[in-house]
């Protein structure tokens, strides 16, 4: 199931297809490219973080139009320095039940049991349980609330985890920049 299309050139509208990232890389912790300040210095860890970096500098939009009414979403992905996809957020209101929903396309070779989790700035985690895998990653779907969206467009970054299938941790920073005007032309 494809998620985004591409469309007109130099316009590329995701798909919603991740490239197997290989053991080692889902082994360490994922940030992307900081264009701001770097944030304080983590804790040592035994393994490197893997560089990644947000498709475009902001959140992009994109519709499709389907029986139920034209379907817009805000997205943003995060791809290692090799050019491979390794996540995908999407933040899209259903034109049948006006309710916004997270999606989060995550790469292949995770530890499904854990599901995944979520958190918006500070705010606690919650863990997302995933609807689904095919040949391009798994897909968590969560019902975010108007004030999570509001976090969000105020410039709270998403945090997602998930585990390696070693069971270690795997953390990725999503940037949010850009967020608030792309979903202005969602909902």
């Amino acid at each position: 199931m494809r998620l985004f299309t591409k469309i007109g050139p130099g316009r590329i509208l995701l798909a919603v297809g991740v490239a197997l990232v290989s053991q080692a890389a889902l082994t360490q912790t994922v940030q992307p490219k900081a264009t701001a300040a770097p944030a304080e210095a983590a804790a040592p860890t035994q393994s490197q973080a893997v560089q990644a970096a947000p498709s475009q500098p902001n959140w992009s939009m994109n519709c499709a139009n389907r029986p139920e009414g034209l379907d817009c979403r805000a997205v943003q992905s995060l791809f290692l320095e090799n050019g491979r996809r390794l996540l995908s957020v999407v933040v899209h209101v259903p034109p049948d039940t006006k309710k916004p929903e997270l999606l989060v396309q995550l790469p292949l070779g995770i530890y499904l049991p854990a599901g995944a989790s979520l958190q918006i700035g500070k705010d606690e985690a919650k863990t997302l349980p995933f609807q689904s895998c095919d040949q391009f990653g798994c897909l968590a779907k969560y019902a975010i609330t108007d004030a999570e969206i509001g976090a969000m467009s105020k410039g709270s970054d998403l945090t997602i985890t998930m585990q390696n299938s070693n069971q270690q941790p795997v953390t990725v920073t999503v940037p949010v920049l850009g967020f608030a005007t792309a979903y202005e032309k969602v909902k």
